[in-house]
């Protein structure tokens, strides 16, 4: 055994269609497939080797991540495969943020691998990690990991192969963006209430004007002195300066400069120490929100010039009442090409033969891979009651189908009343209940429109004759 691989127990592992394809004549054709298990990093790339049976073939290497280590990567593969006289090559990575994509878009591309049937897996770290609980206690090491990542694919019985698909890949790069974005927005506008809190305590409970963020606001809090020239006129002056602040948008200007005046009073007083940076640390974070939104913008703007050709899948989303081009957009560029949700293959009791899933099974398939299922927990005559939904999947997609749901239910008398009834079956979380409820069901409606490439067709509108 090589050194710098754990040893394995003396099993026979099956070997899988790594070794064996049948063609389309249907006989068996015996293929010896190089396993590749590659640990990335910003730095290098950590490589091993096993035969198809899982033995290693040679002690542990390491390439930089740079197309110089790239290079020198696929000679040693070219090597190993002619010595070994194998007639196929399948690599598989750890998703490590998007330290792995450039090494495998240069490997799929390359001309020299393409003649050994390249096939690419990314794995998820999580898979690798709980596969490892299955060995005896190793280190946690980069020369270690490889292995392990390779006996993962080695030993799964159905892959799901990685390919190259800018198509889709340049449009997920823009909603990933987006989804960072709103969280950083998100994230500072939670700080920045935080130290209003400190600045005025009572303004954010009981807000004299509907939203905290809207443009009075920001002109009251944050231009120098007005907030104290406001809290010396009186009620009547108040409302008129209200009304010329807001542009006549107030509907209410006398109730507004009321409650204004009710939560400078139930607000504590800073001394004046303090005061000044929590004022600087306000107006800093105000800046930063007009930032992020600014970009928001932007972005909302430059996917709506990406999929403006090219892209009937956002259009036939985008047809779903309050869903939008945004989401529209987020939900396709994660499920991308839903053949290879339908592509594996499903085990028919009944007929006692493999065949295609059903568009059901595609369904259930993708809200798994969103995260959206309730796995069942149950053990001899023991079956569990309550059930967690899993929300080990896809993060971008379960968010973008959430959002979208909570739009549907305010725009889809169908939709609203589903909402309505879970929200009153919950006994606690109803509105996180219900929603989660209304997004699974939401996807049976996406993937049923992009599998029979058709736009929105309303229930409660009667089809003509």
């Amino acid at each position: 055994m090589q050194q710098g691989f754990p040893l394995r127990q003396d099993t026979e592992y099956p070997l899988q269609l790594h070794c064996i394809q049948i063609l389309k004549g249907g006989q068996l054709n015996t293929m010896l497939r190089l396993q590749v298990g590659i640990d990335i990093s910003r730095s290098k790339a950590d490589f091993a080797l096993l035969h198809p049976d899982g033995h290693p073939l040679t002690a542990h290497q390491s390439f930089s991540n740079s197309p110089l280590g790239a290079e020198k990567a696929k000679t040693m593969l070219l090597e190993i495969v002619e010595k070994h006289q194998f007639t196929g090559i399948d690599i598989a990575i750890e998703a490590t943020g998007y330290y792995w994509l450039p090494l495998f878009m240069y490997l799929q591309q390359d001309d020299d691998l393409a003649r050994y049937d390249l096939r690419l897996l990314v794995l998820n770290a999580k898979w690798v990690h709980w596969y490892k609980k299955s060995f005896a206690p190793d280190h946690k090491s980069d020369r270690q990991d490889p292995f392990y990542i390779a006996e993962r694919m080695r030993t799964l019985p159905t892959p799901t192969w990685w390919e190259y698909d800018p198509h889709w890949l340049k449009l997920r790069f823009l909603t990933r963006f987006r989804f960072h974005l709103v969280k950083g927005l998100v994230r500072e506008k939670n700080h920045y209430q935080l130290y209003l809190f400190l600045a005025h305590s009572a303004y954010g409970p009981k807000r004299p004007f509907a939203e905290v963020f809207s443009c009075i606001n920001r002109t009251i809090l944050h231009e120098p002195g007005l907030l104290e020239q406001l809290q010396r006129l009186s009620v009547e002056e108040l409302a008129e300066k209200l009304a010329e602040l807001s542009k006549n948008r107030l509907s209410d200007p006398m109730e507004s400069a009321i409650r204004f005046q009710r939560v400078m009073q139930e607000s504590f007083s800073l001394p004046e120490d303090i005061e000044v940076p929590v004022n600087f640390a306000l107006n800093s974070m105000k800046t930063m929100i007009e930032g992020y939104q600014y970009q928001i913008q932007e972005i909302d703007l430059e996917i709506a010039r990406l999929v403006k050709n090219d892209y009937p899948e956002i259009a036939w989303l985008d047809s779903i009442p309050g869903i939008g081009q945004v989401f529209a957009s987020g939900i396709a560029a994660e499920i991308g090409n839903l053949e290879q949700f339908s592509e594996r293959p499903r085990w028919d009791k009944k007929r006692n033969c493999y065949r295609q899933r059903r568009l059901a099974e595609v369904e259930d398939a993708v809200a798994k891979f969103a995260g959206l299922w309730w796995p069942e927990h149950s053990s001899g005559n023991f079956l569990a009651e309550e059930t967690s939904m899993s929300k080990r999947g896809n993060l971008y997609l379960r968010t973008y189908i959430l959002q979208a749901a909570d739009r549907m239910r305010l725009s889809i008398p169908s939709y609203s009343a589903y909402y309505s009834k879970k929200y009153a079956e919950a006994t606690k979380h109803h509105h996180k209940r219900a929603l989660v409820l209304t997004g699974r069901r939401a996807v049976g409606l996406f993937v049923g429109m992009l599998h029979h490439h058709e736009f929105y067709q309303p229930k409660e509108v009667s089809q003509p004759t």
